[in-house]
């Protein structure tokens, strides 16, 4: 479908129109509200600071994009729905389409998962390819213009004295003769939505009056080192993406082969409580023999190094509480990483974001959505619950390791960790709980679903049978593999027996 017939037929669906809505930041989640917006007013203006790479390379203002990315299968079906066509475009542009329970060799804190053939899906590519094919898909919209090098220096109070109105944003003005120099103009808008890691908009509503809303920050220092490979003619194991999970508190460390477009390896190594991988050579690879298993080790140790090893440490988990706040500004409203950044490693972030997308169109149809008092407090309510479980998730797997500080978890909380360790000790062996499990890790199913009577009955008969199994392998030795022996470091890639390796022998 071109993108004037989709604009047509979306309009078509759509409730009242605005006239212009503003989008302040050009990550995943300001495209997507970008192209949500595109169906709800005549024009859609996003502002972006940065400027865009025209290759798939990665830019400054995402220096998490350098590490590994996979989007989930909620976010890919919700991609879809907004832009569609879009998994087939990346695929031909170079995704892999990976079987999220056969193609991921994935060793849990309690050995590896089992696999099986599925119909859970997950595309496996750069960051920087995802962000560029959906940028063009954006910009190809008749209403929408992106614009670089667009610095917003605040908002705009609505007209009236005590009006909670915001009706649009000033941008600072910039050099002569640079791209876009607004002269520190208005833009004015009926709707600005706010959106990156980094947004200024609680330092926007204090300048108008407002409180800034509270933060919850979740820090278990964490880093990450990453570098892409490719891999070494003749190698071929039965995985195509390869996961050494991180078992805190015992065992911070942790890595992930994944596929990347070119045919190449996306390599990334992590480390919490402070233990971060190093970006040298030599270091990198010593933290990758470190690992509680040598798979990962023995397949980048002979395969081809391509470009420097990049480095990132600002991982935390942070959640602003707009939906909070006692007085809220209608006509702006904030998405993303704005309200909702998550740590990275667990993957959970453009999904989030799609999810978020999902949200500002449900409200927009609504028809009194343009206006009225208190209409920005019910969408951040509404955002708020629909990325609960992604917080719970990722917050959740951070509070487990020694060092982290944010909220003290309570025993019910404690009691929840160790029924998480159940279950992922059943899905070692047990198809059923591991497809469950991904479910819920691929925000298809509320977390609640690992506590169903499915999951219920198969735990219990386990204890009834085996009774309890061994701790997590950081309970014990950190540098010994769970397939039942030490690693044999002198071993390389080709001797290596893959099918031990990933659980998948017998």
């Amino acid at each position: 479908m071109r993108a004037r017939d989709h604009f047509d037929a979306a309009s078509q669906l759509a409730g009242p129109r605005g006239r212009h809505a503003v989008v302040v930041g050009g990550s995943l989640a300001g495209m997507l509200a970008a192209r949500v917006l595109s169906d709800h007013f005549d024009d859609v203006t996003l502002l972006e600071r940065d400027r865009f790479p025209e290759a798939p390379v990665a830019r400054q203002g995402l220096p998490q994009g350098r590490h590994v990315h996979v989007l989930l299968e909620r976010g890919r079906g919700v991609l879809e729905r907004f832009l569609p066509g879009l998994t087939g475009e990346l695929v031909r542009a170079g995704a892999d389409p990976l079987d999220a329970t056969r193609d991921a060799a994935w060793m849990s804190p309690y050995g590896w998962y089992v696999r099986f053939p599925g119909d859970l899906r997950m595309l496996a590519s750069s960051r920087d390819l995802i962000d560029r094919v959906v940028r063009g898909r954006v910009a190809a919209l008749p209403n929408v213009r992106i614009q670089q090098g667009a610095d917003v220096a605040g908002l705009i109070r609505g007209p009236g004295d005590g009006a909670h109105v915001v009706a649009g944003v000033r941008l600072r003005s910039r050099a002569a003769g640079a791209e876009a120099d607004r002269g520190g103009s208005d833009l004015a808008a009926d709707l600005v939505v706010a959106d990156g890691r980094n947004s200024r908009l609680p330092e926007w509503l204090t300048a108008l009056g407002y409180e800034s809303p509270a933060e919850t920050v979740v820090n278990s220092f964490q880093g990450y080192a990453s570098r892409l490979y490719r891999p070494p003619a003749g190698f071929e194991p039965d995985w195509k993406q390869l996961y050494i999970q991180q078992a805190p508190p015992g065992d911070p460390r942790g890595g992930v082969i994944s596929p990347v477009e070119g045919r190449r390896w996306l390599v990334s190594l992590v480390g919490g409580d402070g233990d971060y991988p190093p970006t040298d050579d030599a270091g990198f690879l010593a933290f990758a023999r470190s690992l509680c298993n040598p798979a990962l080790y023995e397949a980048i140790a002979v395969a081809e190094p391509l470009g420097s090893i990049a480095g990132q440490r600002a991982t935390e988990n942070r959640l602003r509480h707009y939906d909070r706040l006692r007085l809220f500004p209608d006509g702006v409203v904030a998405v993303g990483d704005a309200v909702c950044a998550f740590n990275p490693v667990y993957g959970q972030g453009m999904t989030a974001a799609a999810l978020g997308a999902e949200v500002l169109d449900r409200w927009l149809r609504q028809k009194s959505s343009h206006g009225g008092p208190g209409r920005g407090r019910v969408f951040q309510r509404r955002l708020a619950r629909a990325t609960s479980a992604a917080w719970q998730l990722s917050a959740g797997a951070d509070s487990r390791f020694r060092t982290t500080r944010g909220p003290p978890q309570g025993r019910v909380a404690r009691l929840t960790g160790g029924y998480i360790d159940a279950v992922m000790r059943a899905a070692t062996r047990r198809p059923w709980v591991r497809r469950r499990l991904m479910e819920v890790l691929h925000m298809l199913r509320p977390p609640s679903a690992l506590f169903g009577p499915g999951v219920l009955a198969r735990l219990a008969w386990d204890r009834l049978v085996a009774g309890a199994d061994a701790g997590p392998r950081g309970g014990t030795s950190l540098r010994e593999g769970t397939d039942g022996g030490s690693r044999s470091p002198g071993r390389t890639a080709p001797d290596l027996d893959v099918k031990t390796a990933t659980g998948r022998g017998g």
